[in-house]
């Protein structure tokens, strides 16, 4: 049941805004037109306020508000819907708004520890009326989703609304889930040998951060012994005659012989620009596809500091384009204002270097033409790609 909340319609700001003006004018211009409007205009408020608590009592309780979304992953520039199912418990003739969900998606940012951008909602006065189907029931309305850009989108529960006959008191009725979208990048497909795309065997020294397992029944390597148990162990590898035995928990030991590597470095610094970074972001979601079905793990690290590693699998590529579906440029670095003095000579910001955590195996770098004319050093081993 939605909390009782009553505020005042764009039409009813400006209608009690004018109350006020109004009958000041009127007494010192001695207009009594002025003064009898002014009490019009709050008679109107007043009344307003009382027919609206009525009818949201007829109706609070009665709504139901769920939203759907026709998918939660999309590509850019493709098309989505949210759908918004009204039911009601009985029938009412209370003229009711739905909060249009346009104005109301905010993206969520991993700057912001995971919060959805702050965003002021509009007010009742932008809702949209709700039509009431032929002999009760529920009723559908379709709204379009925004995916022009890359991102994570979420609607807060959209409100049901109820007002007077003027539209200048509004009361809540109901409010409905949230939903969450994920918009990626379209994959850019660019050429690269069959050898890079494949990858190196894993190492010790290049451990993912974060890794999906491509089945539940993969396999787990060459036996290699008994040793204790470690939390986190998979408790399948029990080995329980050593536990009858002395007490402790064992499990058997295997070496790693999984699948191969490929670390792809996504180049996000700000001197791509918004428009270079999602280039990037596409073309590594091309190369992070083509290596995934090769069966090879892709580590993917970004300039600004994050790193997953996703494995091969049902799901692999869903799990990669959401991932970067969330990353972010690397922000400009903060320019400290000096105070300049005479004679003295202007020393220019350092230069932004690209932090290429490059893995004993090959590494594939993608950037755009400004991102590699900007780079400094060599990347050594790894294979510069450039963005189309």
């Amino acid at each position: 049941m939605a909390r009782r909340r009553t505020t005042l319609t764009t039409r009813g700001v400006v209608a009690l805004s004018i109350v006020p003006l109004s009958a000041v004018a009127g007494l010192l211009l001695g207009a009594e037109e002025l003064v009898l409007l002014s009490l019009a205009l709050l008679t109107l408020v007043a009344a307003g306020l009382v027919q609206s608590a009525h009818r949201a009592a007829l109706t609070r309780g009665r709504w139901q508000v769920t939203a759907a979304l026709s998918s939660i992953d999309a590509e850019v520039g493709s098309r989505a819907t949210l759908r918004v199912t009204l039911d009601s418990a009985a029938t009412s003739a209370v003229p009711l708004w739905l909060e249009d969900p346009q104005h109301c998606w905010t993206r969520v940012s991993r700057s912001s520890r995971g919060e959805a951008e702050q965003r002021a909602r509009p007010g009742p006065s932008s809702a949209v009326p709700v039509p009431h189907p032929e002999g009760g029931g529920g009723t559908h309305i379709d709204f379009p989703v925004p995916t022009a850009t890359r991102g994570i989108y979420a609607v807060g529960g959209l409100r049901l609304w109820c007002f007077d006959s003027f539209a200048l008191v509004a009361q809540l009725v109901a409010i409905g889930p949230s939903a969450t979208i994920t918009v990626y990048p379209v994959p850019t497909l660019v050429e690269l040998g069959e050898e890079l795309l494949r990858g190196v065997e894993s190492t010790e020294d290049s451990q993912p951060a974060s890794v999906v397992s491509p089945t539940k029944g993969a396999s787990l390597g060459d036996f290699s012994g008994i040793r204790s148990y470690v939390p986190g162990d998979r408790l399948r590898l029990l080995y329980w005659p050593a536990l009858a035995r002395t007490g402790d928990l064992m499990v058997r030991d295997f070496e790693d012989s999984g699948p191969n590597r490929v670390h792809v470095v996504a180049d996000l610094r700000a001197t791509n620009g918004p428009a270079g970074c999602e280039r990037v972001l596409s073309t590594a979601a091309g190369v992070g596809a083509a290596v995934l079905a090769r069966g090879s793990v892709v580590e993917l690290s970004a300039t600004s500091g994050e790193r997953i590693a996703v494995g091969p699998g049902p799901l692999g590529e869903t799990v990669l384009l959401r991932a970067i579906a969330a990353m972010e440029p690397t922000p400009p670095p903060e320019r400290r204002r000096r105070r300049r003095r005479r004679g003295a000579t202007t020393v220019p910001p350092p230069q932004e270097t690209v932090p290429l955590h490059v893995t004993n195996g090959r590494s594939v770098v993608i950037t755009t033409a400004q991102g590699a004319a900007d780079m400094s050093g060599s990347p050594g081993s790894a294979h510069l790609v450039i963005a189309p």
